[in-house]
C-alpha cells in the first residue's frame, strides 16, 4: 500500500481500460472479495467453469455458497453460453466466466443472459492478461474482474499477487476495505476483512512487466503460429479457428500460459431467453 503499489494500480488500470484497480494477495484473494464485496454468501448459487483452476471453485465456497459447474464448449474450452440457461435457479446469483488458455470467452451472450436474469458477472482473467475481445481488453468486459499475477503468467510476479478491476466506485471501495483487516482508518475496523495486500516489491516487478507485456504477447503468438502451422498436417487436436466464426464476429487474442492464438464467437442464446 506504498507508491509503487499505488503506481501499478493505477497503470494496470489504464491498461485494461477500466477505472479502479486494488491490488491483493493472489488470485484467489481477488476472487473471494469480489464475491464478498458483492454479497454473495450462504444459499447462494454461482455458476463457474467446469473447466478451470480450482481457485474459482475454492472462492464460492469460501464465501458459503454453492459452485455450480458449466460444461465448455469443444472448440474454446471456455464456458459455454448455450449451457448456461438451463443451470439458472432462484438462487443463482453471479456468473465466473474464466478467460482459459489466453481465449475470452463468449461475453456478449453471457452478458445478455445475466442482464436479463438480474446475474452478477466476475471475469476470472488470470490467465489472459493483454487478451482483446471486441476491441476492450479482458478485465472490463464485465461487472467486474479478478485476476492473478502467479509468477507463470503472462503478468507475472516474483511471487504471489492478485488485483481486482472494476468501474463500480462503490465495490472498488469495499474491496479496498475488506482488503486491510475491513479498515479504511488505521485501528478503526468497520468489518471483518482480511490481510490480502499487494507488496511494494511486487508491484515493483510487475510495472516493469507491464511495459513489456504486448512485446511478450506478441512474441508468443507469432511462435504458436509456427507451430500450429508446421504441425497441422499430423494428427494432432490443434487451437483453431472456427469456420462460422467470422460471420458472427471473430476477434483474436492472444494466448497465455499456452501461447496460443485463439478465438472468440458470439453463441446464438438470444432465442432461448
Amino acid at each position: 500500500m506504498g507508491p509503487e503499489v499505488d503506481a501499478f494500480e493505477s497503470e494496470f488500470a489504464r491498461y485494461c481500460g477500466v477505472k479502479y484497480c486494488i491490488g491483493v494477495g493472489n488470485g484467489l484473494d481477488a476472487l473471494h472479495l469480489l464475491l464478498r464485496a458483492y454479497g454473495i454468501g450462504a444459499g447462494d448459487e454461482v455458476l463457474v467453469p467446469s473447466n478451470t483452476f480450482i481457485a474459482t471453485w475454492l472462492a464460492v465456497s469460501r464465501c458459503g455458497a454453492t459452485p455450480v459447474p458449466i460444461e465448455p464448449c469443444a472448440a474454446t474450452h471456455n464456458m459455454d453460453p448455450d449451457a448456461l440457461l438451463a443451470a439458472i435457479t432462484p438462487r443463482t446469483r453471479a456468473i465466473i466466466p474464466v478467460h482459459l488458455y489466453g481465449q475470452p470467452t463468449d461475453m456478449d451472450a453471457i452478458k445478455m443472459i445475466a442482464q436479463r436474469r438480474g446475474l452478477i458477472v466476475i471475469e476470472d482473467a488470470a490467465q489472459a492478461h493483454g487478451a482483446m475481445y471486441k476491441q476492450n481488453r479482458v478485465g472490463s468486459l464485465g461487472h467486474a474482474d479478478a485476476t492473478s499475477f502467479y509468477p507463470a503468467k503472462n503478468l507475472g510476479a516474483l511471487g504471489d499477487a492478485g488485483a481486482v478491476l472494476t468501474n463500480d466506485s462503490a465495490i472498488a471501495d469495499k474491496v479496498r476495505l475488506l482488503h486491510n483487516y475491513g479498515s479504511q482508518v488505521k485501528y478503526r475496523h468497520e468489518e471483518q476483512g482480511y490481510n490480502s495486500r499487494l507488496d511494494e516489491m511486487q508491484a515493483a516487478f510487475l510495472r516493469v512487466k507491464l511495459a513489456c507485456l504486448d512485446d511478450w504477447n506478441e512474441r508468443r503468438r507469432k511462435l504458436a503460429s509456427q507451430y500450429t502451422m508446421q504441425l497441422q498436417d499430423l494428427d494432432l487436436g490443434l487451437p483453431w479457428v472456427l469456420e462460422h466464426a467470422e460471420r458472427f464476429g471473430t476477434f483474436m487474442s492472444y494466448g497465455a500460459d499456452s501461447g496460443m492464438p485463439c478465438v472468440c464467437i458470439w453463441s446464438n442464446v438470444e432465442s432461448q431467453l
